[in-house]
This record gives C-alpha cells, sequence and structure tokens, in this order.
C-alpha cells in the first residue's frame, strides 16, 4: 500500500490536466520603440535620455513587451526635437499587415501579400511638449497606455 501522500500526489497530478486554463496569463502586447533626433541620423543626448525614459516606463507596464522592430508588428517611432527651455517628440504608431489578415480581406497572392506585409500603416500620430525630456516621456506613455495599447486590449483574445 501506497503512503497517503503519495496517493494523494499522483491524483493531484492526474486532475491538474482537468482544471481549468484561467490562471494563464494573455500574451504580451510586443511592440519595438524606434526613437531619433530632429534631422539626425542618430540620438544626440536629449533623445538619448528621453529614449531610456521611455523604453523605462514601457517595461513597468505589465502587459507590454519591447522587442526589435524585425520582430515587431508594431512599431513606435519618436522624433524628439529640443529648443531652450522645452522639448517635444512627435510620435506615431505604425502597424504590418500580418498573413492571416491579408488572407480575411482576400489577397491570397504571394507577391501582393509580400509588398503588402512590408508597407507600415499608421494607426496614431501624436504631437508632445513639456519643460523637459522626463515630462514629455510621461505624456507619451500614458497617450499609449491610454490610447492604442488599450485598444489593443480591448481585442486581443482572452487565455
Amino acid at each position: 500500500m501506497k503512503p497517503p501522500l503519495t496517493a494523494l500526489a499522483l491524483l493531484l497530478t492526474a486532475l491538474a490536466g482537468t482544471w481549468p486554463a484561467s490562471a494563464q496569463t494573455a500574451p504580451k502586447i510586443r511592440i519595438a520603440l524606434e526613437l531619433r533626433s530632429e534631422g539626425q541620423p542618430a540620438r544626440d543626448a536629449a533623445a538619448a535620455r528621453l529614449h531610456d525614459d521611455v523604453r523605462r516606463r514601457l517595461d513597468a507596464i505589465g502587459d507590454v513587451q519591447l522587442v526589435p522592430a524585425s520582430d515587431a508588428v508594431r512599431i513606435v517611432w519618436i522624433v524628439v526635437g529640443a529648443s531652450a527651455g522645452t522639448s517635444a517628440a512627435s510620435m506615431m504608431v505604425t502597424e504590418r499587415y500580418d498573413r492571416e489578415t491579408l488572407m480575411v480581406l482576400g489577397i491570397e497572392d504571394d507577391d501582393t501579400a509580400a509588398r503588402m506585409m512590408a508597407l507600415q500603416i499608421v494607426n496614431d500620430h501624436q504631437i508632445f511638449t513639456g519643460a523637459d525630456s522626463s515630462e514629455v516621456a510621461g505624456r507619451l506613455v500614458a497617450a499609449l497606455n491610454d490610447g492604442i495599447l488599450a485598444r489593443m486590449r480591448a481585442v486581443r483574445p482572452k487565455p
């Protein structure tokens, strides 16, 4: 005869497969972050500060995952401008078509689908200003979280 704890462990293991999957979490929203200085091919110091602040704030949102642009369907593009006493950023959120969406739209030709999947469709564009980059980053991330990310949360599949 098996000890009671072993029998209980076997019973729980057997029942584990029948429990509802409600404990699973929804998949994370995968986005990429691209940030540049206005009129320059790379980031200057002000843009680097804004990038770090936006990245840190997006990382703090539990259901968002920052990934490289090559792995993301959605990309947050930010162009930073600065002048004496103010900071400004233009933010645009783009999305790429995926093959499943194109099939639903009736685009079955592989060449046409490949061209369309290479396009970026603009979902959102906003401009933010503030006294410093931290203030601009706060407004920008709040707008993303309450806007496009909230809409994405509302339509993503439930676990």
